[in-house]
């Protein structure tokens, strides 16, 4: 995976955001833009492979159940698209249990509900790596 250089703060990095309940996607989203992130939305997985076939994007923000394509699935599909991509799941189920699927799948999982400096941060870890 290449080092993406988190130090310039001139440098706006793409996240898309993949969460099926619109509310969530919603606020997420405003949560980043409002921390110059660039942000895309996708209301499922297909959308976000979509977007992901015409955008350069550094990260990836997937909620881990959706119908269709599950976060998992997704992410693997993703990173076929763009090796580069990092990925972060999010979850209102066990974590514990979630965590050990993620770890086969790219990413670190975040607990719901989702608060802005904990997410950022662990955006910017994933950025980081």
């Amino acid at each position: 995976m290449t080092d993406i250089d988190t130090s310039d703060p001139r440098r706006q990095y793409t996240i898309l955001v993949v969460e099926d309940e619109s509310a969530v996607r919603d606020v997420v989203a405003q949560m980043l833009v409002a921390r110059n992130f660039r942000v895309l939305v996708a209301a499922d997985g297909h959308e976000a492979l979509r977007l992901l076939e015409d955008h350069a994007v550094d990260l990836m923000l997937t909620d881990i159940m959706m119908p269709g394509l599950s976060g998992y699935e997704l992410a693997l599909r993703a990173r076929g698209l763009r090796p580069s991509v990092r990925i972060l799941y999010t979850t209102g189920n066990d974590e514990r249990a979630a965590g050990r699927d993620a770890a086969l799948s790219y990413g670190k999982v975040i607990g719901k509900p989702l608060h802005a400096r904990d997410l950022v941060r662990e955006i910017r870890r994933a950025l980081a790596q």
